[in-house]
């Protein structure tokens, strides 16, 4: 028997003229594309509307034509979408693009009041769908609005923004879309310029991307987007007690810690560390004198027993009313939580830790341990602060909020 390992079969191969006719279809195709795609690309479909949409991010002569467009259409509510400043943003004059879109608006003559929609820092692609999220957030948040809206984009970037605020916004919300006019290459013959190739095939690559492979969880990216915002709210606001220990005018800090003064500790923030408690409102006892680490004798009252659970283990907290502070316009409006937990003396400050709350006006609260922060005795031994009482020990680790200093 005779062992082969190869075989002879016939096969059929595309002639010349074969070849030419896809060669024909390829060239056709391509000049259809080159002629058609950019008008494609800059829709333009406008809806009767009171709101306006601008992406924060366009040039400055979109800036001025969506401006006299709203003025000339009677538009009430303006909104800028925008972008995080991640760039050299210690040296930045702005956060992110809607500011600066604010900026120019208003130094060029705009008088109305600016919304700005702007995507958290923590996003890092799908940022145009983002800002659609935002946008639609700020609807929610202002339910008086008429539910129809016209974006103004630039050019090519059109259709993609559109789609975008077509996946986010539901059946009840009528969308427009206006596509600033290139101004930067030849809209006519766009192939001429590097510029303009690349950004129109780039535009139209990520259109077909995001029809055939982009169908985001949109309920779940809202809740990604609120829990990403939350963390920039409070970066910020330990970014700012950062530069209030480093100023020498308000720091509690001795002179000599000054010196070497890097930041204030903490643990990263975590939205799970926002713990929803139930509230109940005895301000039947007396007021007391609440201890301190030195002669002063603030006086409070208990407020309120806040009750939650940390994984499965049942917490309490009293919450106190400063009585010197009840008539504040300001320091009223808050209820003062001090606590102990498992962390003291090890992470955090040995003394416990410090919450302050609104005056809650349900039944219910949310306690937010990012935000707990040490007294200032944790800083330098000259100042009076009140001491944790008994029963606001906590049996659980709060591996929450600000860390020991030394």
């Amino acid at each position: 028997m005779k062992i082969k390992f190869v075989k002879t079969e016939k096969c059929k191969k595309p002639t010349v003229w074969a070849y030419l006719a896809l060669l024909f279809m390829v060239v056709i195709a391509g000049y259809y594309w080159l002629t058609h795609v950019y008008r494609f690309l800059t829709i333009k479909e406008e809806v009767p509307a009171k709101t306006m949409v601008i992406e924060g991010w366009v040039r400055d002569y979109v800036l001025d034509e969506a401006m006299q467009y709203y003025k000339s259409h009677h538009f009430e509510h303006m909104i800028v979408t925008g972008m995080p400043v991640t760039f050299r943003r210690l040296y930045a004059n702005y956060d992110n693009t809607a500011e600066l879109a604010e900026a120019y608006l208003k130094g060029h003559g705009f008088e109305d009041t600016i919304y700005k929609a702007v995507v958290p820092s923590g996003v890092i692609i799908d940022r145009t769908f983002n800002t659609a999220i935002a946008t639609k957030l700020l609807f929610e948040q202002n339910p008086g609005w008429e539910k129809n809206l016209l974006i103004y984009s630039e050019g090519v970037h059109a259709r993609r923004t559109k789609r975008m605020f077509d996946l986010v916004f539901d059946k009840n919300y009528r969308l427009g879309i206006i596509a600033a006019k290139e101004k930067v290459f030849d809209e006519a013959h766009f192939w001429r310029t590097s510029k303009g190739f690349r950004t129109v095939s780039n535009e139209f690559v990520a259109w077909i991307w995001t029809r055939l492979f982009f169908h985001p969880d949109v309920e779940k990216e809202e809740q990604r987007f609120k829990n990403l915002a939350y963390i920039d709210i409070v970066i910020r606001e330990r970014e700012a007690k950062d530069r209030e220990f480093a100023d020498t005018a308000t720091s509690p800090l001795e002179k000599e810690d000054l010196k070497t003064f890097k930041g204030i500790p903490w643990y990263p923030v975590d939205p799970d560390w926002r713990i929803p408690a139930k509230v109940v409102v005895d301000t039947s006892g007396p007021v007391f004198e609440m201890a301190t680490n030195t002669s002063r004798k603030p006086k409070y009252r208990k407020y309120a027993i806040l009750s939650f659970k940390v994984a499965d283990t049942v917490c309490t907290l009293t919450a106190f009313q400063n009585m010197e502070h009840i008539h504040h316009p300001e320091y009223g409006k808050y209820l003062f939580v001090p606590f102990r937990d498992k962390t003291n003396g090890k992470t955090t400050y040995a003394a416990g830790r410090y919450l302050d709350i609104y005056i809650p006006e349900s039944d219910s609260i949310l306690l937010d341990f990012n935000r707990a922060y040490n007294p200032y005795c944790a800083y330098a031994h000259r100042w009076s602060c009140p001491l944790v009482p008994f029963e606001n020990d906590l049996p659980v680790h709060i591996f929450a909020g600000e860390k020991k200093y030394k």
